[in-house]
Order: structure tokens, then C-alpha cells, then sequence
């Protein structure tokens, strides 16, 4: 990928890291993006290579500022245009795209790791929330602001939002546009740990590679089982688990992991 690319894609170590890289929008999210995203989720989902995906914003102190509403962007004409034609089927497919994008990227077989590191507004957020886990910067301001622009967060993240924190939360958060610091988003559950901002990217790797020193069918089973049984009975949950358990054990990656441990070495996965 070049600098100039508005997505920076690298790999390292088994380790994806796709960096947010629109310095002169705040990294606002454009047509071009959701693309790029598209197009990665898609080489990624069949990788099995790939032990884990961190999600960040290239500048030192923007993750994202959301979707990207200029209305010179393709994306915006498009729907402007449907709204003249009062076209609700044309406004439905551009949503479905983008909540497309971002269903690929929640049902990746692997940890996904949204690294906010500063500002969080609107589709950002929504993209930070179909991550499995959520770390911010200290200071980083995270925002749903749609209902202040008379819209709603419409790629996924009213579902995803009230999932992830609850219904009564999810309601504060967009009903009242509000700004979120790091400590309240936390105590929400809408983050998962708050990092220093001096290192933040250190502290990003150190905590994304003691995933990654763990077996990695396990952790894609781990994955699966938590995401497949939230709306199962807690029989048909256990049993699932059972089945998926089994399968983990049939890989024979746990032989390495006991043969590491009881020599007293890491394991070579």
C-alpha cells in the first residue's frame, strides 16, 4: 500500500494492522474506504495465517471523525440523489453495503482488535463496535452524533450498540449525542482497557501479542462459541460448545500448547 492510500495495510508476525490514513479529513470514512475494507475482510475470512486484526487511525491522535459527509463524495451524492427521487430502495442498498462491510469484518474467524487512538465520532464507533475488542487512548473522545445531524447510527450500530452495552445505555448514548471519555466508555463496557497516550502503540502490541501467544484454534473456537450461542438456550448452547470443543481438541494444536507448558517453553504454534 502507498502513503497516499486512504487504508494502510500491513502484516506482521500473523498479525494485520490496517491504519485509517485520511490526515486532511480526520480520517473520515469514504466510499473509497469502506471498499478497501470490503476487499481486505474478504481475503482475510479464508487466511488462516492470520492470528489477529488491529483497526487504528494513522494520525497520533484520530481514530476516525465517522462517516465522511461531503457532498461531492459518491457515496452521499448517491443517497442525496435518492432522497430527491425519494428512492427508499436505492437509500436501503447503500446501507446494506456498508453494514455488509462491517458484518465481514465482526464474523472474521480471528481476534479483531479496534485500536482508538484519539477521536471516535459516528461510523467510526460503528466500526470500532463490530470488533471483538475495544482499547482507546487516554483522553480519545468517543461519539455518536447522528441524532444532533437528524440521522441515526445506521451501519449496524444501533443493533450492535445496544448488544454490546445494553438497550438503556445504547438509548443514552445516541438519544443524547453526548461525548464519552475514556473512563466513562469503560465503565460502560463500550471499551475494554484504556492504554497510556505516551506508547499507546506499544501498549497496543504488548496486549494484542498476549493474544496471539495463545493457540490460535482455540481462539478462533473461543470466537465462534461466544458469538454463535448468545441467542441459544442454554442446552443448545452447551451442546454447541461441546461440538466445538471437541473439534479444537481434534486439531492437535493442544499437544504443542501441554508439550510447551510442561517443558517450560512457548509453544510453537
Amino acid at each position: 500500500m502507498e502513503k497516499s492510500d486512504p487504508l494502510i495495510y500491513r502484516e506482521k508476525d500473523g498479525i494485520v494492522f490496517i491504519e485509517i490514513n485520511r490526515p486532511g479529513k480526520k480520517n473520515a470514512l469514504n466510499l473509497a474506504c469502506w471498499q478497501l475494507f470490503d476487499a481486505h475482510f474478504e481475503k482475510l475470512k479464508s487466511n488462516n495465517k492470520i492470528r489477529c486484526l488491529v483497526i487504528s487511525g494513522r494520525a497520533e491522535d484520530v481514530f476516525s471523525a465517522g462517516f465522511d459527509v461531503t457532498p461531492s463524495e459518491k457515496f452521499i451524492s448517491d443517497m442525496l440523489q435518492a432522497l430527491e427521487n425519494q428512492d427508499k430502495g436505492k437509500i436501503i442498498e447503500g446501507f446494506a453495503y456498508i453494514q455488509g462491510v462491517l458484518s465481514k469484518l465482526s464474523h472474521l474467524p480471528f481476534p479483531t482488535v479496534a485500536a482508538i487512538n484519539g477521536l471516535c465520532y459516528g461510523g467510526a464507533v460503528e466500526l470500532a463496535a463490530a470488533c471483538d475488542i475495544r482499547v482507546v487512548k487516554e483522553e480519545a473522545v468517543m461519539c455518536l452524533q447522528e441524532t444532533l445531524l437528524g440521522l441515526i447510527p445506521d451501519l449496524g450500530g444501533t443493533v450492535r450498540l445496544a448488544k454490546l452495552i445494553g438497550p438503556g445505555r445504547a438509548k443514552d448514548l445516541i438519544f443524547t449525542a453526548r461525548q464519552v471519555l475514556p473512563e466513562e466508555a469503560k465503565e460502560l463496557g463500550l471499551v475494554n482497557h484504556i492504554f497510556p497516550k505516551k506508547d499507546f502503540q506499544s501498549y497496543v502490541i504488548e496486549y494484542v501479542e498476549s493474544i496471539t501467544a495463545n493457540g490460535p484454534m482455540a481462539l478462533r473456537v473461543v470466537k465462534e462459541i461466544i458469538d454463535s450461542t448468545l441467542t441459544m438456550n442454554e442446552v443448545e448452547a452447551l451442546a454447541f460448545e461441546r461440538e466445538k470443543a471437541a473439534e479444537n481438541i481434534l486439531s492437535r494444536q493442544c499437544i504443542e500448547g501441554i508439550s510447551a507448558f510442561l517443558e517450560k517453553r512457548r509453544p510453537k504454534w
